[in-house]
C-alpha cells in the first residue's frame, strides 16, 4: 500500500476509526483529505482523548473498513493556513452534518494523520 492507496481508501469510506497508541480502543472518527493529506478533528473535548494521547505519543492506527493503517498523529505546522481547506473537505464529504466540526473550537483541534509504511 502506498500513500495514494490510503488517500483513496479514506475517501471511499464515510466513517473511520482511530486508536492512539497500542492500548487505547478504536473509536469512531471522521477523516478527510485536504491537499493530499489526512486530517481529523477532536469532536468532544475530553482531556483523556485520542487527541491528547497523540500529543504524548504520535503512534497510532486508523481503520477504514477492514483495512488497518499505522499513522503518526501530529498537529500540522501549517494549521492556520490548512484549516480552511480542511473545513471545505469536511463540508464536501459530510455536508450539513459537518457544520459543528468546522467551527473555531474544533479547528484548533485539527490533527494530521501521516501514514506509516513498514
Amino acid at each position: 500500500m502506498v500513500k495514494q492507496d490510503v488517500i483513496d481508501l479514506v475517501e471511499s469510506v464515510h466513517y473511520h476509526k482511530i486508536r492512539a497508541g497500542e492500548t487505547h480502543r478504536f473509536i469512531d472518527i471522521s477523516i478527510v483529505v485536504a491537499e493530499g493529506r489526512l486530517f481529523c478533528r477532536q469532536y468532544f473535548f475530553s482531556k483523556q482523548s485520542w487527541y491528547h494521547a497523540f500529543q504524548e505519543d504520535p503512534n497510532g492506527t486508523i481503520k477504514c473498513g477492514d483495512k488497518v493503517i499505522k499513522v503518526h498523529g501530529v498537529i500540522p505546522e501549517d494549521l492556520n493556513t490548512i484549516n480552511e481547506k480542511v473545513n471545505q473537505a469536511y463540508l464536501d464529504k459530510y455536508g450539513k452534518a459537518a457544520n459543528k466540526i468546522v467551527q473555531e473550537e474544533h479547528m484548533d483541534r485539527t490533527m494530521e494523520l501521516i501514514p506509516i509504511f513498514d
